[in-house]
């Protein structure tokens, strides 16, 4: 008897254990979005960098109107529309909240905001197996593979008197791309890199920092005098460039690229 209630004790003692651990057991949720971060970034990106290659200083001064009702139909326009109003403000432009009460129009159209995707591998791809009506897939055999994906906007922005109709300036055609890049060798992966992520990663984990003088365009500082960096904090003062709230003839043709940035290739 004393040894059926010493096993019954320990049986009591070993299960109890696992009674309070299972008690703490639970779940979480996960979702994701309709459209991936790394889209996203790579196409905020590239209209940032577009529209930041936009020299708008001929028009400081002059209180203009936003025209983007040729962006209507083009994928993240609201976020386009942003990033110009935002230029055009930190360049020293009055922004007027309706066309008629601006001296200057100013229209900007969308060739292209989008992403696109190229993969390459070395190795077996995975493929599907029908077998006496039984479906089935082989793996994966990847001995390397890559696969990049790129985030494209092309911009063009041009000026005009409200009242008369007469060309005062036009930007040019501003064609820009961001990249982003996964790798992977024998299976393991992906290695990332591009221009979207601040450092190589393995897997969304850092590798290593980045260096930022090699990584650093060169820019020529007689072109980027006066330029606003969207990307940088700045506080404006109340006064247009120049602090003389008082409109000035803008330069007729600008198509300087102030900011040295790569073009798509």
């Amino acid at each position: 008897m004393m040894d059926d209630a010493c096993d019954s004790v320990l049986v009591r003692l070993a299960v109890l254990p696992m009674l309070l651990m299972l008690a703490g057991c639970g779940t979480t949720r996960m979702s994701d979005s309709k459209r991936t971060a790394t889209e996203q970034l790579l196409v905020s990106q590239a209209i940032d960098r577009a529209v930041m290659r936009v020299d708008v200083r001929p028009l400081a001064g002059r209180s203009v109107f936003l025209e983007t009702a040729f962006m209507d139909d083009v994928q993240d326009g609201k976020y386009l529309e942003s990033a110009l109003r935002h230029q055009l403000m930190a360049s020293g432009c009055l922004l007027a909240k309706d066309r008629d009460a601006a001296d200057v129009v100013v229209e900007a159209r969308a060739g292209a905001v989008g992403t696109d995707r190229s993969s390459v591998l070395l190795g077996i791809p995975a493929t599907s197996v029908t077998v006496q009506g039984n479906a089935t897939s082989t793996p994966e055999l990847v001995l390397s593979k890559r696969s990049e994906q790129r985030g494209v906007a092309k911009l063009s922005v041009y000026a005009y008197e409200r009242e008369t109709g007469q060309p005062i300036w036009q930007s040019g055609e501003e064609h820009v791309a961001s990249h982003a890049r996964d790798r992977w060798l024998f299976g393991a992966g992906p290695y990332q890199d591009g221009e979207i992520h601040d450092e190589p990663a393995f897997a969304g984990r850092a590798i290593h920092k980045r260096d930022a003088k090699a990584d650093a365009v060169p820019q020529d500082p007689a072109a980027l005098a006066g330029m606003v960096d969207l990307s940088k904090p700045k506080v404006f003062s109340s006064l247009p460039a120049g602090g003389d709230a008082t409109p000035r003839e803008p330069a007729a043709i600008a198509d300087q690229r102030p900011v040295d940035l790569p073009t798509l290739r």
